[in-house]
């Protein structure tokens, strides 16, 4: 048996291991943090905002119309493997954590996505990324011109 005494730390600290403590406040996600990580991705957005306006849509018509908007043609145009690739990464990635949060309801019989009527926050917070990305552009025109570059 080997005998140990506290004085004998081997040249290490003599302070508790915190790896196990319960997280404090801080080091937890905030409601606003979790927010803000749902609204971090662009699909996502294009997503809660399509369905903010139309309340409800077909996966595969989402698929499409997300595919047409990042590629800037429309619908129609977007090929079908371009559009699988769409459904694909929504349905795997995308929709789960929307759901999980109760932001949108998704129907797997029948594929239809609907708005779920989310908190006043988030909705607010939804609206100004949408004014945000609106603007396109528009303010760095305004800037170049008004410095002469």
């Amino acid at each position: 048996m080997v005998d140990f005494s506290p004085e004998d730390t081997g040249g290490r600290s003599s302070t508790p291991d915190r790896r196990f403590d319960p997280p404090t406040r801080s080091e937890r996600e905030s409601p606003i943090d979790e927010l803000l990580v749902l609204l971090s991705h662009q699909r996502r957005r294009d997503v809660l905002y399509y369905l903010s306006d139309h309340e409800v849509a077909s996966l595969e018509s989402l698929a499409a119309t997300i595919a047409a908007n990042e590629a800037g043609v429309s619908a129609e145009r977007i090929s079908a493997e371009r559009r699988e690739s769409v459904l694909i990464d929504l349905y795997h990635n995308h929709l789960p954590k929307l759901t999980d949060r109760k932001l949108v309801e998704y129907d797997h019989r029948s594929g239809a996505i609907r708005w779920s009527s989310p908190p006043a926050l988030f909705d607010e917070l939804l609206e100004c990324c949408h004014s945000l990305e609106s603007i396109d552009g528009s303010a760095t025109d305004d800037e170049s011109e008004t410095n002469g570059t």
